[in-house]
């Protein structure tokens, strides 16, 4: 399937403690004309300013913050000085490697699949982990401060790999203060694991997508009939597909999203409905249009 009008919105990238198979430069010359967009996600430092440094460039690559440890948490700041200068929205994500519930699931801060070789990463029980709930259940005040933030900026709000009760909180409060760009992060992924009736209810607002990933088949060994499943239980108007690739050993964006849509095809998506998902929803997101 021809792939160069999507938009990829999960798309690692190096330099990084993660090695990684591109920096923005090698990517930019890998994937022009291959496809429309892409989202630049680091597990440790934000993105816009890698791609400012890229200079002109093609395709249209969309910048993040993911709030772990190493930029500070739940950093309104940080989200708040990449917004300032991008001329696209950016992507806020919440927690990943140093999500509490990430954190209680693995063995290693990083775990040993996303890199392969020597890497050597430190045991998860030596990390803070981060919740964004408070002692009462509610959102904490930190988390309550990036929610305005990422309003203030016109952000695109991303859960991460913090609990589904999390999510489902985090979700509920963004749409209630007005978010209406915003992402449940492969929600199929097992250190999540949302149910889908859970999925089906955030879906229902305005502004909300549900997030399937190829790595989650490619590396995390869950099987398309699942994913393909999911996706029809939520329904293709509030879905998006992306690659979730950048790992060493992994296809470039463009060939990953070409082996999803071949793969999905054959559990009964059509190409309307992957161009929905892969073109048409993400374009929403990005655009600086509320």
């Amino acid at each position: 399937m021809d792939v160069r009008n999507f938009i990829d919105l999960h798309v690692h990238i190096g330099p990084e403690i993660i090695p990684r198979k591109f920096t923005v430069q090698k990517l930019i010359e890998e994937e022009t004309g291959k496809i429309a967009g892409m989202a630049l996600k680091n597990h440790f430092y934000p993105t816009v300013p890698m791609i400012k440094s890229a200079g002109e460039r093609s395709p249209t690559l969309i910048g993040s913050v993911t709030l772990n440890n190493y930029i500070g948490g739940l950093n309104a700041g940080a989200i708040e000085s990449s917004a300032k200068i991008s001329e696209n929205p950016v992507i806020v994500w919440f927690p990943t490697i140093n999500a509490r519930n990430f954190l209680e699931k693995t063995i290693y801060e990083i775990p040993k699949e996303w890199c392969g070789g020597k890497f050597e990463s430190r045991p998860s029980k030596s990390v803070r982990g981060i919740a964004v709930l408070d002692g009462n259940g509610g959102l904490s005040r930190a988390a309550t401060g990036v929610l305005r933030v990422v309003k203030e900026n016109n952000c695109i709000l991303a859960t991460g790999h913090i609990s589904w009760q999390e999510s489902k909180k985090l979700v509920e409060e963004a749409v209630r203060i007005g978010i209406k760009k915003i992402i449940v992060t492969h929600p199929i992924y097992q250190k999540i694991n949302m149910p889908v009736s859970v999925q089906k209810k955030l879906a229902r607002n305005t502004g909300v997508y549900i997030e399937q990933c190829y790595s989650m088949y490619s590396i995390d060994k869950i099987s398309i009939k699942s994913i393909a499943g999911q996706i029809k239980q939520i329904g293709v108007n509030k879905c998006i597909i992306a690659s979730d690739v950048g790992q060493i050993k992994s296809p470039s964006p463009s060939e990953a999203l070409e082996k999803f849509a071949v793969l999905l095809k054959r559990e009964g998506i059509t190409e309307e409905e992957l161009g929905l998902m892969g073109a048409k929803n993400p374009g929403k997101l990005i655009s600086n249009v509320l």
